[in-house]
């Protein structure tokens, strides 16, 4: 019998194995690969399946901001001990054309924290960024340290890797059940197999609810979500070259520098939140948008954005969409809270933004899961389940 399984082999539940496994030994990390064929595949899909994340300290909420702070922190111990890089330093610019307060806030709650932080004016940022097209009432926050993009993929193989490292198994299924027994869990897996283990942690994301993987309904909100890509080579690869992420505050529109693909090539990417973004319920919803591109107002809307932002991308030539999901929980943080006894747990609700932090929540996470007592600075209440 294992001591804890960890189910959902995501940013969250990859990086609660790794710290279980240095904690106690009996930890089994389940989840399947990325499908090699998305069109044939009839199981579950992830949205870390993609080289681009922004990642840093300043957040208009200090929560994010704390639990970002904690997880860039070990982003080194984790590239060295997994042997598996995933972090790039290319800095932040959040961006303002508005009226929005969020710059302010991000800049308060990253100061408290020691982030390396300066704001610019609309002329210090076409200075230092020529490539923005911004008007004149603009202003910014940059983050020069520790701030930049993180490949989900690596992070997760990293994660993964590490996990492996400090003695925890790597279960490759897919859990399709999940029972409570007398003496702790029982997890059925896709090829029919049962294991049994103490107690279970489930991380499994936007396929939660979906998959009936809780044995509490988290009423989670799983939206599908659009996002661009732009193809950049030959000359504008040096005119993007000192491009860092970017998040506008007025849209919620998030920008991703030019990060190389596994096909080979490199790519500028934006997602945005819309108001056509589907709800997706079930696993039959979740499969199907996984195997589109998107939605094609979005996309249309999209290059619109980035071209007013960014005249020069209209020398591009390539421009494709992909799709991915966002998981929404009612308080705007994860969900990390028993929901039965302390057998079965979940950490659940990236909003958005959920892998900057995601070595953080996994902390969290394990704590949780093993019993430890509670010893963080974002208080236990607001991870729980609410009960209305």
């Amino acid at each position: 019998m294992d001591r804890i399984a960890v189910i959902g082999r995501g940013m969250i539940g990859s990086a609660a194995a790794r710290h279980l496994a240095s904690m106690t030994d009996g930890i089994v990390l389940i989840g399947p690969d990325e499908p090699a064929n998305y069109a044939a595949h009839d199981g579950v899909f992830a949205s870390h399946y993609d080289e681009g994340r922004m990642t840093r300290i300043s957040d208009g909420d200090p929560d994010w901001a704390v639990t970002s702070k904690r997880s860039i922190e070990r982003y080194g111990e984790i590239e060295a001990e997994s042997g598996i890089p995933f972090f790039t330093n290319s800095g932040y610019l959040g961006i303002s054309t508005g009226s929005s307060d969020y710059l302010d806030r991000a800049e308060s709650a990253g100061r408290a924290l020691g982030a390396d932080l300066k704001r610019f004016d609309a002329s210090e940022i076409r200075s230092r960024f020529p490539f923005l097209s911004l008007p004149d009432a603009s202003s910014g926050l940059h983050e020069d340290r520790n701030a930049g993009h993180v490949s989900p993929r690596a992070m997760v193989a990293a994660q993964t890797e590490a996990a492996r490292k400090r003695g925890a198994e790597i279960d490759r299924r897919r859990v399709t059940g999940l029972r409570a027994t007398s003496g702790g869990v029982e997890i059925e897996t896709d090829s029919g197999a049962v294991r049994r283990a103490e107690k279970a942690l489930v991380a499994t994301g936007a396929f939660t609810d979906a998959c009936g993987l809780s044995p509490t309904d988290l009423r989670l909100r799983v939206f599908g979500r659009t996002v661009l890509l732009a193809r950049i080579d030959g000359e504008l690869s040096e005119h993007f070259a000192a491009m860092p992420t970017m998040g506008h505050a007025e849209s919620g529109a998030y920008l991703l520098p030019p990060i190389r693909y596994p096909d080979g090539h490199t790519y500028l990417k934006i997602g945005i939140g819309s108001v056509e973004d589907p709800n997706l319920r079930s696993l039959d919803d979740l499969q199907h948008w996984f195997k589109a591109d998107g939605i094609e107002e979005n996309r249309i809307r999209f290059r619109s954005f980035l071209l007013d932002l960014m005249p020069r991308l209209a020398e591009c030539r390539d421009w494709h969409s992909r799709s991915c999901a966002v998981t929404w929980t009612a308080t705007g943080l994860p969900y990390i809270d028993h929901v039965l006894d302390d057998r079965i747990a979940v950490a659940v609700g990236g909003n958005g933004k959920g892998a900057k932090s995601s070595d953080d929540w996994g902390w969290i996470a394990a704590q949780l899961i093993s019993g430890c007592d509670w010893e963080h600075p974002i208080d236990r209440a607001r991870l729980r389940i609410p009960q209305s």
